[in-house]
C-alpha cells in the first residue's frame, strides 16, 4: 500500500534568511554539509550558487581522478545525468516555435521506423512522460544487457525502440519515466533541424548563453580535458563507473557547475526562447482525467519547504547531478559529484538552505485520523484477500484482525462507506467494486489524485503438476531475450535461466505470478484454461509479452 504523508504548514509573516541565524561561516558550514567528500582518498562533488543570475560561491569537494590523485574544481567536467532532458526539451520547444514541428505531432511523423501502438503518441507526451513508451535501457537490461554494460550509439537505441510493439498504458493516461521518450525527442530534433542534435544544441543553446565547457557524450571514445571520471563504492573502497555509451537527449550531458548557472540564470531573463519560453517550459502537463503532474517540459515543478522550486536530479554511471531554481528569490544551485554514493538533491537542498529566507521551523498539523463509518461486520471481513496492484503486479494482502481491515504491514483500512476505506497512515482512499463473483475489485486513489488499479486474485499453487505448466522457454522478440524456466530436481519449486549471466528461483506470489530479481512474471491464460503466454513486468517496462518456444 502506498504511503501518502500529508502535512499543513503554518507559517508567520516575518522570514529570516538560514545563514542570518548562524555565526559560523557559510564555507564552515558547506564543509558541514559535504564532510563526506572532503577526503583525498574518496571522489567528491562540486557545489555552485548564483542569486540574480550572479555567480555567488564555487566551491569544490573531493578528487576528480583517484588514480591520478587531482582534487575536483569548481571547473572540472562531469556527466549530469537526467538533468540533461531541460536541454532536450529546450531544443524542441525552440523548434516547435519556429514552425518546424509541433508539440502535437504524432511521433510517427518524424520517426516512422516505431512500431503501429493502435493509438497516436505525440511528442508533447513525449516531452511529459505521458506516452506509454517503454524504456529502452530497462527492455535491454531484461534481455540481459543493462545500461553501460554495451558500447551503444543512438543508433542501437533507436533499434531496440523500434521492436517495442506495445505501450506501458494508453498515451496521455498516466506518468510513467521513460528515456525512451528523450532519446527520440532528440532524434526527432535532429530530423526537423536537419542538423546533428549535439551540433544544433551547441549553435542555439550553449554558446549563446556561453556554456563553454558543455557537449553531449555523443562519442564517448572523445576525449574531454578537465573531465572526472566516475566511481561506485566497493569493498570498502572505490571501483571506477565507466559511462561507454554514445548517446544523447536521455541524458549524457557534459559540463561544469558553472555552466549550469549560466543555464538557470537565461530562465530569468528572455535570452532563451524569447518572451513566454520560461513559462512554456515550466508548464505542467495534464492528463487525459483532468489531473495535473508536477512534471513539465524536462523539469518538475515542485516546492520545498512551501517554496516554489524548479528541479531535476540525474544519475549516469557514478555520476550524480542535481540542478534547482528557486524563482521567488531568484537562487540557483548546482550539484555536481563523480561519487555514485552522493544525494545530489539532499546536498543541494541542504546547500540552498544558507540562502534562502525560509520560514520559521514549519509548525506540522498533524493529519486528522480518518472518520469512521458505522459498517456491519460482513463489509470488513469480505474486504480481506490478496490484490495485485495492476501496475507493478506486486500483491498486497488485506487481513482482518481484531475486526479491523488492515494491510499485512498493520496498517489499518478505516470505513468511510460499506465499499470505501482510508489508510490510517497516509490516506489513501481504497475503493472496492464489486464482481460477479461476490469479491471486489480495488482502486487506490492517492493524496495526489491518482488512481492505481488492483485485482483479487488466487493463491499460488506449488504442487508439482501446477508448476510444471511453467516449464519451457519463453522468448521475447521485443526484447530479443530468452527465459528457461524448470523444475528443480525434487519439483518443488521453478529455476529461471537467461543468458549471459541470471540464474534465480521463481518466487509464487500469486496463482499464474511469480517474483525473480528482474521484476515480476505472469503467466496468462487462454479461454480453454491453458497457459497462452508469459508477461514481464519491471522497473518502466509493463507486461512486455514472451511465448513458449516449441521444443527442439
Amino acid at each position: 500500500m502506498t504511503r501518502i504523508a500529508v502535512a499543513a504548514l503554518v507559517l508567520t509573516a516575518s522570514w529570516t534568511p538560514l545563514a542570518a541565524q548562524t555565526a559560523q561561516p557559510i564555507e564552515a558550514r558547506l564543509d558541514s554539509i559535504f564532510a563526506r567528500y572532503r577526503s583525498n582518498d574518496s571522489p567528491g562533488c562540486a557545489l555552485g550558487v548564483a542569486r540574480n543570475g550572479r555567480v555567488t560561491l564555487e566551491r569544490a569537494w573531493g578528487l576528480a581522478d583517484l588514480e591520478r590523485r587531482i582534487p575536483l574544481t569548481p571547473e572540472t567536467i562531469f556527466e549530469a545525468g537526467s538533468v540533461s532532458k531541460q536541454f532536450t526539451a529546450a531544443a524542441v520547444l525552440l523548434l516547435a516555435r519556429e514552425g518546424r514541428l509541433s508539440l502535437d505531432d504524432e511521433v510517427h511523423r518524424w520517426i516512422p521506423e516505431l512500431a503501429d501502438y493502435g493509438a497516436p503518441v505525440t511528442l508533447r507526451q513525449m516531452m511529459h512522460h505521458t506516452s506509454g513508451l517503454r524504456d529502452w535501457g530497462s527492455v535491454a537490461g531484461i534481455g540481459g544487457w543493462p545500461r553501460n554494460t554495451r558500447a551503444l550509439s543512438h543508433a542501437h537505441v533507436l533499434a531496440i525502440a523500434s521492436r517495442l510493439r506495445e505501450l506501458n498504458f494508453p498515451p496521455g493516461s498516466e506518468y510513467d519515466y521513460s528515456n525512451s521518450n528523450y532519446n527520440l525527442l532528440a532524434v526527432t530534433a535532429e530530423r526537423a533541424s536537419g542538423l546533428p542534435f549535439p551540433a544544433f544544441t551547441r549553435e542555439r543553446l550553449f554558446e549563446p548563453l556561453g556554456m563553454e565547457h558543455t557537449s553531449w557524450r555523443d562519442d564517448a571514445t572523445r576525449l574531454v580535458p578537465g573531465r572526472a571520471p566516475s566511481y561506485s563504492p566497493f569493498g570498502g573502497g572505490w571501483r571506477a563507473e565507466r559511462a561507454i555509451e554514445s548517446i544523447y537527449g536521455n541524458c549524457c550531458l557534459l559540463t561544469t557547475v558553472g555552466d549550469l548557472l549560466k543555464w538557470n540564470a537565461a530562465f530569468d531573463s528572455t535570452r532563451l526562447g524569447g518572451s513566454g519560453f520560461r513559462e512554456e517550459q515550466e508548464r505542467r502537463a495534464v492528463l487525459a482525467g483532468g489531473r495535473t503532474i508536477t512534471y513539465a517540459a524536462g523539469l518538475f515543478i515542485d516546492e520545498y519547504k512551501a517554496i516554489p522550486v524548479v528541479q531535476h536530479g540525474g544519475a549516469t554511471a557514478g555520476y550524480r547531478a542535481f540542478l534547482a531554481r528557486f524563482p521567488e528569490q531568484r537562487l540557483s544551485v548546482a550539484v555536481l559529484c563523480n561519487a555514485g554514493n552522493a544525494n545530489p538533491a539532499q546536498l543541494g537542498y541542504a546547500a540552498a538552505e544558507q540562502f534562502l529566507d525560509l520560514p520559521p521551523a514549519a509548525q506540522a498539523v498533524g493529519t486528522a485520523a480518518p472518520t469512521r463509518a458505522s459498517v456491519p461486520a460482513s463489509a470488513i471481513t469480505d474486504k480481506a484477500g490478496l490484490y495485485r496492484n495492476l501496475r507493478n503486479m506486486i500483491p498486497q494482502r488485506f487481513v482482518v484482525r481484531d475486526g479491523r481491515l488492515q494491510t499485512e504491514a498493520g496498517i489499518e483500512l478505516v470505513p468511510r462507506t460499506a465499499t470505501v476505506f482510508v489508510a490510517a497512515s497516509g490516506g489513501t482512499e481504497v475503493h472496492f467494486d464489486g464482481r460477479t463473483d461476490r469479491g471486489y475489485n480495488v482502486r487506490l486513489v492517492t493524496a495526489s489524485g491518482d488512481t492505481v488499479p488492483a485485482d483479487l486474485v488466487l493463491e499460488a499453487d506449488t504442487t508439482r503438476a501446477a508448476l510444471a505448466e511453467y516449464v519451457g522457454t519463453w522468448y521475447s522478440d521485443e526484447a530479443d531475450a530468452s527465459l528457461r524456466i524448470s523444475l528443480t530436481s525434487d519439483g518443488g519449486r521453478l529455476l529461471l535461466r537467461r543468458d549471459p549471466n541470471l540464474t534465480a528461483p521463481l518466487q509464487p506470489i500469486y496463482r499464474d505470478g511469480f517474483r525473480f530479481p528482474l521484476g515480476v512474471l505472469v503467466f496468462r491464460r487462454g479461454a480453454s484454461g491453458g497457459i497462452t503466454e508469459l508477461r514481464l513486468t519491471a522497473s518502466r517496462v509493463r507486461n512486455l509479452r514472451f511465448v513458449r518456444r516449441a521444443a527442439p
